[in-house]
C-alpha cells in the first residue's frame, strides 16, 4: 500500500482497538492521551517502510539520520569535550537506534515479518523500563506497525511473515496491487467508515 493507505487502514486499526479492546492496559483513558495514541498509531502504520528511502518516513529518517552522523562527526573532530557533557544523552540515543538500524535488511524483509512486530513488543518494554514513558505510546506504536504488515498482506506482493527463518512472502486469498484502482477504493471506505464512526461516537 501507499503512505495515504497505510495511514487509514492504521487509524481503523486504532479504532477498532479503543472500540473492540479498551480494557488493555497499553490504551488511553482520557482524550489527551487518546490523541497521542493516534498520532503514534499514524506514525506507526509508516514504520516498517523505514526500510526504504523511497518512502514518505524513510526518506525523512534517513535524511535526517545523515545530518546527525555528520554533526557527531563535526563535534567529534573539534569540539570532543562535548562528547563527555552529553555522554548519557549520546548513549541513550545510540541504544534506541541502533537494533532499528540492524533489523533493516532491504524492502519488505524484516520489517515486514512478524518476528520484527516481536521485537517492538520487547523494545517497547525496554524503552519504557529505561525512560518510563506511558504505556499508549508504544500501544500505538504497535497497532499501527500491525496494521502496516496486514495492509501489505493483503497486496499481490505480500509480505515475508517469517523472516528471517523463511523468505516466502505471503498474502490474503484476495489481494489488489499496490497504488492500484482497488487500493484507493479500499482507502475511500475505509475513510468513510470511520467518519461515520466518529460521528456516531460524539
Amino acid at each position: 500500500m501507499m503512505a495515504p493507505g497505510h495511514q487509514v487502514v492504521g487509524f481503523s486499526f486504532g479504532v477498532a482497538a479503543v472500540t473492540l479492546l479498551p480494557a488493555l492496559p497499553f490504551l488511553p483513558e482520557r482524550p489527551l492521551e487518546m490523541i497521542v495514541f493516534f498520532m503514534f498509531v499514524l506514525f506507526g502504520a509508516l514504520v516498517p517502510d523505514i526500510d526504504t528511502p523511497r518512502s514518505r518516513l524513510g526518506q525523512k529518517f534517513w535524511r535526517i539520520l545523515i545530518t546527525l552522523f555528520t554533526i557527531a562527526l563535526g563535534v567529534y573532530l573539534f569540539a570532543p569535550a562535548l562528547f563527555d557533557t552529553y555522554r548519557e544523552p549520546l548513549k541513550t540515543f545510540v541504544m534506541l537506534l541502533l537494533p532499528i538500524l540492524l533489523m533493516i535488511r532491504g524492502h519488505r524483509k524484516m520489517t515486514h515479518s512478524l518476528f520484527f512486530l516481536l521485537f517492538l513488543v520487547g523494545y517497547s518494554y525496554f524503552v519504557q523500563w529505561l525512560i518510563g514513558l506511558p504505556w499508549y505510546y508504544f500501544g500505538g506504536l504497535v497497532t499501527g506497525a500491525a496494521s502496516h504488515l496486514f495492509a501489505d498482506f493483503i497486496t499481490k506482493r505480500g509480505i515475508p511473515l517469517f523472516y528471517p527463518f523463511s523468505k516466502k512472502h505471503w498474502s490474503f486469498f484476495v489481494t489488489f496491487k499496490t497504488g492500484s484502482m482497488v487500493e484507493k477504493i479500499v482507502t475511500f471506505v475505509l475513510i468513510i467508515m470511520n467518519v461515520w464512526y466518529l460521528l456516531l461516537a460524539l
